[in-house]
């Protein structure tokens, strides 16, 4: 009994002592623990004094040893200094801080000899072009969209962007995987698409991740409209169709229901221009013997910028006008000669005459008719117009008395047109000359030249419907032209009721 209590007293002693060699050893083997930090993609270190062989692991797939044999998670070595590297990769690579733990190993003990604290993931997002150039800012468009690309590392949307852009689709979004073709343009109010936005004026669009706590700006900058652009706002949606009275005082505008639109604030104008840059053309519009021709700078209609409103000056004789816009962009290619570049001939009627070219009719603020508002009655003046251009040829009072009608009037003969045998086309407005009294007999006209009663057999002239499908005259000059007035005496059950005097057409 006395001696197995002696063997057991031994063997607790040489317990007690081996665990106190232990600890003794795990204190002193051990490097003090050290705490390194380092970004993805870069290297760190860290150095050790060791008493015996160790080995090192690495518990983070992003932290590698960088040894003789590459890049390892373990790294062995003996007793002595060490200064160990360590490679930081962005593998699994997360939006906060994460962290690696380097553990030693002396034979059947370990121990954590230092921690990396590894930087959350950099977020990188690029604006890009079409032609692939990184962007230093986003460029929107005027009317027409402007389109870039977005790349980025992480997944990601546009949050936050003024109310005046416009995003086509209305979102931006996209991933690491695949990039975003996006559109925009200037949402435009008549003013801000005026004047050109720098980086400098603090506008841009925001990017976020996926989690809402990460954001990046860019830069949003606007060139201005265009100097050859310009937006043109008027009374209506349309640019024809309008009369002024004589006096200049009231506009109004034909519809196609015969129904007149009168503005009550006048002839008022919205003109967006690049600077408010833009140049006003004034063109007068004459028919002479039914053929059109213009002349710019005309002197009795004028815009007041201030006002935005167009006004007419008062006249006595039916006139015809046309205002031009143009942005200062076009205007400054075509003032060199602006007929020719405005205008263009055309031929469709088989009379070559001036128009204006479609690409100006943009421009166009109005077209209008400066005439007497009050009402003719269906009975009173006449009616003519060019045979191939149908344009109206004037038809005025006169107080010739050859034929003894009750009323006279006076107007022009076309001039004579190569290839082809224009005429004269005359509704003469009296009651009881229609196509039924003329088939009963009771309605006739007579045409004299030179003292002589031209024939319709011979083709001299003709009665048929003109265009409105009224009763009229159709009247053609001889080859040679008519050199001496031609009288046309219109009748009603044999009564001389109107005389037209032709004067001969110009040389």
């Amino acid at each position: 009994m006395r001696v197995n209590t002696i063997i057991l007293l031994l063997a607790a002693a040489t317990i007690f002592v081996a665990c106190d060699r232990e600890s003794k050893v795990d204190a002193s083997t051990f490097p003090k623990m050290q705490e390194l930090t380092c970004d993805a993609g870069k290297t760190t270190s860290f150095a050790f004094t060791a008493k015996s062989a160790w080995r090192l692991s690495s518990d983070a797939l992003w932290c590698k040893f960088i040894t003789a044999n590459g890049e390892q998670y373990d790294h062995s070595g003996h007793a002595g200094t060490h200064t160990i590297t360590l490679r930081i990769t962005d593998e699994l690579i997360k939006d906060e801080p994460t962290t690696a733990n380097i553990t030693m190993h002396i034979g059947d003990t370990e121990r954590v000899v230092a921690t990396v604290l590894r930087g959350a993931k950099e977020l990188k997002l690029n604006i890009y072009d079409t032609n692939g150039k990184r962007l230093d800012a986003i460029n929107i468009g005027y009317e027409e969209w402007n389109t870039f690309e977005v790349k980025a590392n992480f997944r990601f949307a546009a949050c936050d962007f003024p109310e005046w852009v416009e995003v086509e689709g209305g979102a931006i979004a996209g991933d690491s995987d695949h990039s975003a073709i996006a559109r925009v343009r200037i949402v435009p109010n008549g003013d801000r698409e005026r004047y050109p936005i720098t980086a400098d004026e603090g506008y841009a669009m925001t990017f976020t991740d996926e989690s809402g706590n990460h954001t990046i700006e860019h830069p949003i900058v606007f060139d201005g409209m265009g100097d050859d652009q310009i937006t043109i706002t008027g009374p209506t949606s349309q640019y024809y169709g309008w009369e002024v009275s004589l006096e200049g005082d009231e506009f109004r505008q034909q519809t196609e229901e015969d129904t007149y639109i009168t503005p009550e604030e006048g002839l008022k104008y919205t003109i967006t221009a690049r600077n408010d840059e833009y140049e006003l053309l004034y063109i007068e519009e004459s028919i002479e013997r039914g053929i059109r021709s213009y002349s710019l700078n005309a002197d009795w209609m004028e815009f007041d910028p201030e006002t935005m409103t167009l006004s007419v000056e008062p006249t006595d004789a039916t006139r015809h006008g046309i205002v031009m816009a143009l942005p200062m962009g076009i205007y400054s290619e075509v003032n060199n000669d602006l007929e020719a570049n405005i205008f263009e001939v055309d031929d469709a009627s088989g009379v070559m005459m001036p128009a204006i070219k479609s690409e100006y009719v943009p421009y166009m603020l109005i077209e209008f008719t400066q005439r007497d508002f009050s009402e003719r009655g269906a009975y009173e003046g006449m009616y003519i117009y060019h045979s191939l251009t149908t344009l109206e040829i004037e038809a005025t009072a006169t107080t010739d008395t050859t034929y003894s009608a009750d009323e006279a009037f006076e107007a022009p003969f076309i001039n004579s047109v190569a290839g082809k045998r224009p005429g004269i086309i005359v509704a003469p407005r009296i009651e009881g000359w229609n196509t039924a009294a003329y088939e009963a007999g009771s309605a006739s006209a007579e045409v004299w030249y030179k003292g002589a009663k031209l024939k319709i057999s011979e083709g001299e002239y003709y009665i048929g419907e003109n265009k409105d499908e009224v009763l009229a005259l159709h009247l053609w000059g001889p080859n040679a032209g008519f050199e001496e007035n031609v009288y046309i005496l219109f009748k009603v059950n044999g009564e001389a009721k109107k005389l037209l005097v032709v004067t001969p057409p110009t040389k």
